[in-house]
């Protein structure tokens, strides 16, 4: 894939954008610790701003996605985006910012990732052959599992040399450099036949018949739960990150005040992580296209629940380096298997979804898979405050284990495999 040119200046616009986004998750809260003495109710809004944004704009964000030529749209989303953060800095040099200013502008941002994630699925099946959608979205999941261990620590080292208005800098540098190389991608891969501005001309005219509306905005969202292979990815998606939630809402509390973790081990063991995903990324095709994809999928779900299990059970372990080792594992389980299933997932839904409604579905599922975050959350804040950390740690990986249920008896799925079924390429 690196040799279609298309394809290396987006996987690296993606790229850059996502280590840009990931800096800046670490380096807005410093900035509102540091600079503006935000409490911990402050910084619960803070935190809760970007899904906010998934669970109130989700649905319309998707429909205007697929409104709108998908490259224009990213590249308006990624200006729109850069403008914002630029804001913070000269907010802070004219002594004007505010953490509600902070909330309002990762709340925007939130909606227009969105935007651009939308725009971005269902532009990589206009433009490329769906046949390389498995190695497209290892490629793309490849980049987030780096990003997601390599960006946070970026934006600390920016903050440390920089302080955190100017680092925010290199927050819009990413943006910029990512506009521009979306800018110089090309029309890809598809074979003869395979008219992408036919399909783009064809999308806007159905599209344009579609009316701006509730019903229009829920377009997605029925279609997607009314799929039957479609359905069962999204609800155990929605189940597993409940309890996702919940497990990560006490992970730093307990390995940190149960175990004893320093803030390098806890580093450590995030790192295994994001060595699992970027390994995960380089063989998620190839286990694709060996393994029965209800199979797989089922793996892609018990694998992370062994990992959870890994991290309580490390108290069981009488060395402190057999308990990071055990915890460290089960990060590198947690993080291999995800990046299968995010890009089975992600493939899935490209392969049954008529390309003029891959926005909207994307949105639906980001929707109602990330809903229940929030939710989840709290509830492993409140089970670690009244009963235990471990407790809630154990509740959480036993509802993991469950969320197999919505997929393992479904027939439509376990009659669907990627490899053979047809790609939909309109309604």
């Amino acid at each position: 894939m690196l040799k279609d040119s298309s394809f290396r200046n987006l996987w690296t616009a993606q790229t850059v954008s996502l280590f840009g986004t990931q800096a800046s998750v670490v380096i807005i809260p410093l900035l509102a610790l540091g600079t503006l003495d935000a409490s911990a109710f402050e910084m619960g809004l803070l935190g809760s701003a970007e899904s906010l944004a998934v669970l109130l704009l989700g649905l319309w964000v998707g429909m205007t996605a697929d409104r709108y030529p998908r490259r224009s749209v990213m590249v308006t989303a990624n200006i729109l985006r850069l403008l914002l953060i630029g804001m913070i800095p000269v907010a802070y040099a004219l002594d004007m910012l505010s953490i509600p200013l902070l909330f309002t502008t990762v709340f925007l941002v939130g909606a227009l990732t969105l935007l651009y994630d939308s725009a971005l699925s269902s532009h990589m099946v206009l433009t490329f052959d769906r046949r390389q959608l498995p190695k497209i979205n290892s490629y793309m999941e490849g980049s987030t599992a780096v990003s997601e261990v390599a960006g946070p620590g970026l934006g600390g080292l920016l903050v440390q040399a920089l302080g955190a208005p100017l680092a925010l800098v290199a927050d819009v540098c990413s943006y910029v450099a990512s506009t521009v190389l979306l800018l110089g991608s090309g029309g890809g891969t598809k074979k003869v036949g395979e008219n992408t501005a036919h399909e783009d001309a064809t999308d806007e005219d159905e599209n344009a018949e579609e009316k701006e509306s509730v019903k229009g905005a829920l377009t997605g969202f029925t279609w997607a739960f009314s799929h039957p292979v479609l359905r069962p990815v999204i609800v155990s998606a929605a189940h597993f990150n409940f309890f996702t939630a919940m497990f990560f809402a006490v992970y730093t509390f307990y390995v940190v005040k149960e175990l004893g973790f320093s803030p390098l081990l806890v580093g450590l063991a995030s790192a295994a992580g994001g060595l699992g995903g970027v390994l995960s990324a380089t063989a998620a095709s190839s286990f694709m296209s060996r393994v029965r994809t209800r199979l797989l999928y089922v793996l892609s779900l018990v694998v992370p629940t062994v990992g959870a299990f890994l991290v309580p059970g490390s108290e069981l372990l009488d060395s402190s380096l057999l308990r990071f080792l055990a915890v460290a594992a089960g990060m590198f389980l947690w993080s291999f298997a995800i990046v299968v299933n995010l890009v089975m997932s992600e493939t899935i839904k490209q392969m049954v979804t008529p390309t003029h409604m891959i926005g909207q579905v994307t949105s639906a599922m980001r929707f109602t898979t990330l809903g229940f975050e929030p939710v989840g959350a709290i509830v492993g804040g409140t089970v670690s405050q009244f009963l235990s950390p471990t407790t809630a740690l154990v509740i959480a990986s036993c509802g993991l284990a469950t969320s197999i249920a919505w997929v393992v008896f479904n027939r439509h799925l376990g009659t669907y495999d990627v490899n053979e079924a047809e790609p939909v390429s309109a309604a």
